[in-house]
């Protein structure tokens, strides 16, 4: 499968592929203003016949082997840090009404949007206009090609860095200065300016915008695009594009393409998470290997979610993230649909050799996929949620979600909702005792909570 990576700026429409011999294929074109405003797609008919008409100058593959990823512009995203106190209060909750509060010209109801923990009462808040995503959804469906991945650009920044310390990141493009602020490999503000800010502008903005209480203060600006330039007290550094097998980067205007090229490639979490905004859509749940499709307002999307093929491998890994590190940091994604929390669900029914001949009684099988699990490492053994996971879902059952747990635990809890207890508390038991041979049942789990287990683990584990 080849992957096309289309972003659309400044009514600029750029179109670019790494083919098999990691050379990169682009096609520019302007469009006009009737069918795309800025980075606004007003004409997805329109833009389709555009792109269909480009893609044989890039490729001679036929649209089944072919993918489509868009990246989304600064403007058409919103992201903030979200901050929450501890209590029983439902955290989805809070998160809304901090949003509703500190923001309130944003109409949640017009949005699809998800949160993700980054760190002990600290929230990534992503949003965007369901019309935004549909408008992609639509362009997809018109051209029958599997609709990938739909990337903000800028989320992905601190990831491509490697960067978690508190950091600006500067960019020109198309003649606008892109700002964002980032922290704990996430992003708190990101803003477009179309007057570029001077050395004290830019140095006022960071000072007001700094409103979540950070443990070291901002020392760097990475800078994309940008001409020199000196901030007194931030170390400037530069945020380059891949290097290609000959050694040559990206030409003028396709640094973001194939940044985001790059990152898709080399590394599955991006797609798997909360840098997906697909993966924020309410679809329901279809069996393994079928096309999952988009329904309510939604346009029918076919999304294909085919392994990784790595047409950029040769440039190198040098920006790459740690993988276990972003395992444990696997996104909580949560939508909003009139105050419900929606999830796009897969699931995979996993198979294992056990004597016991009820493990090969289907009804069996069904019940573990039905469950659907979250996982917390309270053990503080690194990787270890990630490898719980896949043990698990090896057996059979749904992990929607890993994390690292608010507090250190002796014993493995099993914290179900009331309902799901006497179901599943015998089955998993039996399943994960030699691992977590200290285990703590509870059934106390919110019966809002988008999960029917709570799994945290604890420092008793022998896996």
């Amino acid at each position: 499968m080849q992957d096309l990576i289309i972003s659309i700026n400044n009514n600029i429409l750029r179109i670019s592929l790494i083919d098999k011999d990691a050379v990169l294929k682009s096609a520019v074109m302007e469009v006009s203003q009737d069918i795309v405003n800025d980075s606004r797609i007003l004409d997805p008919q329109g833009l389709s016949l555009i792109i269909g008409d480009l893609i044989p100058t890039l490729t001679p593959l036929k649209t089944n082997k072919l993918r489509l990823n868009f990246i989304l512009q600064p403007q058409d995203v919103f992201l903030r840090f979200v901050t929450i106190s501890k209590g029983n209060v439902n955290i989805g909750d809070q998160i809304i009404s901090e949003i509703k509060v500190k923001e309130p010209d944003i109409l949640l109801d017009d949005l699809y949007f998800s949160y993700r923990k980054l760190a002990p009462f600290v929230y990534q808040f992503v949003g965007v206009e369901k019309k935004v995503l549909n408008s992609f959804l639509e362009i997809s469906n018109i051209l029958g090609i599997g609709l990938r991945s739909v990337v903000p650009w800028v989320l992905v920044l601190p990831k491509y860095e490697g960067i978690n310390d508190p950091a600006v990141f500067v960019a020109d493009v198309d003649g606008d200065q892109i700002i964002a602020l980032s922290e704990l490999n996430g992003i708190f503000f990101s803003g477009v300016y179309k007057d570029k800010k001077t050395t004290k502008e830019l140095s006022s903005l960071i000072k007001d915008l700094s409103f979540y209480k950070k443990s070291t203060p901002i020392k760097y600006i990475f800078t994309l695009n940008c001409e020199s330039f000196e901030v007194p007290g931030y170390e400037i550094k530069i945020v380059e594009s891949p290097k290609f097998s000959d050694g040559s980067r990206a030409p003028a205007g396709m640094e973001i393409n194939t940044i985001v090229n790059f990152l898709i490639d080399s590394d599955p979490l991006i797609l798997e998470g909360q840098s997906n905004l697909l993966n924020m859509l309410p679809l329901p749940v279809e069996k393994k290997n079928t096309p999952l499709v988009v329904v309510g307002s939604v346009v029918g999307a076919l999304l294909l979610l085919a392994g990784v093929y790595f047409g950029v491998r040769s440039l190198g890994n040098n920006n790459l993230v740690d993988t276990t590190q972003l395992a444990q940091q696997e996104d909580q994604m949560h939508v909003q649909e009139e105050n419900a929390q929606v999830l796009s669900e897969s699931v995979e029914e996993g198979s294992t050799e056990n004597n016991d001949n009820k493990e090969n009684d289907p009804n069996i099988k069904v019940q573990k996929g039905n469950l659907k699990i979250r996982i917390e490492n309270g053990a503080g053994i690194n990787g270890l949620a990630a490898r719980t996971k896949e043990f698990l879902q090896e057996l059979g059952y749904t992990i929607l979600t890993i994390d690292t747990a608010d507090e250190r635990t002796e014993p493995t809890i099993l914290q179900f909702k009331k309902d799901a207890l006497n179901t599943y508390k015998d089955l998993i038991v039996e399943d994960i005792k030699e691992k977590f041979p200290n285990i703590e049942v509870k059934d106390d789990l919110p019966e809002d909570s988008d999960y029917d287990l709570l799994m945290i683990l604890g420092t008793s584990s022998e896996f």
